[in-house]
């Protein structure tokens, strides 16, 4: 089991202190969020000085609606994908597994006779097949019925990645988006097999896992069957539960220990 865990989540002021933080819970990996006030390219060198301090990798990268790249308008698509193939190229130059990246959601539109499945895997196609050789892989994230309008089933990600066709495009699995949309917590796993590239987890409530009620030996148990060698990265909304007044330095150390529990027994 290699555990992640996103910047956001993390304390600190800077790169190196989070890094540490991450280092310091036991967690694997780290998984940096990017958006308006924090673009990667320019604080490369910080977050190599990150990864030799902390002795941790970079897991991925979690993209922000401003990177969604499957959009209605063509240019703006074009530009868009053009900016994913970049993040591609800065995964591969820190050995990261790739980028997190939702194709659109709100209030992003097509038009209703668009076949959006067939339209997307003919958009990611095409563009997979400029990627120069790497080992970095865009993510498919399928969210839920709130926050997307289309791609929100694990089956949908995994499908769009058959389509395509390419290594470098994969699917993602997040467990508090499957908890809302899914009928199993496990199935969708085992039919998804090697075109997952990458997991996020979460509890039932969108705090970190032990946090709430949600039954993590059944895709944890799937996961084992497909042989699944990524990352599981924790991605919430926020911290809470019981450990709350303590802080991260209790709160997050305990959903680790928790994790691996749960998995050493799946």
């Amino acid at each position: 089991m290699k555990l992640a865990i996103q910047t956001s989540l993390l304390p600190g002021d800077n790169l190196g202190a989070k890094f540490e933080a991450a280092a310091r819970y036991g967690f694997d990996a780290v998984e940096i969020n990017i958006g308006p006030d924090f673009a990667l390219g320019p604080n490369l060198s910080q977050v190599r000085t990150a990864m030799a301090s902390s002795g941790l990798p970079v897991s991925g990268i979690c993209t922000h609606p401003i990177h969604d790249p499957f959009l209605p308008d063509a240019a703006e698509r074009a530009l868009r994908f053009e900016s994913l193939s970049h993040l591609l190229a800065l995964c591969d130059e820190l050995g990261a597994a790739g980028v997190v990246s939702v194709p659109f959601r709100p209030p992003a539109a097509f038009a209703q006779d668009v076949h959006l499945a067939d339209l997307a895997a003919a958009v990611y196609a095409e563009w997979a097949q400029t990627l120069p050789a790497g080992r970095s892989a865009v993510f498919l994230e399928p969210l839920n019925r709130f926050e997307a309008t289309w791609m929100r089933r694990v089956g949908q990600a995994a499908d769009l990645a058959r389509a395509v066709g390419s290594p470098r495009v994969q699917a993602l699995a997040d467990f508090f988006h499957m908890n809302i949309e899914e009928a199993d917590m496990g199935e969708p796993i085992r039919d998804a097999g090697t075109q997952l590239g990458y997991v996020h987890i979460a509890d039932n409530n969108r705090l970190q896992p032990g946090a709430g009620c949600l039954d993590f030996s059944v895709p944890f148990a799937a996961l084992k069957e497909i042989n699944y060698r990524g990352y599981i990265s924790l991605e919430c909304s926020a911290l809470g539960g019981e450990y709350l007044l303590a802080g991260p330095d209790v709160m997050l150390p305990a959903s680790v220990a928790f994790l691996r529990e749960r998995w050493a027994n799946a």
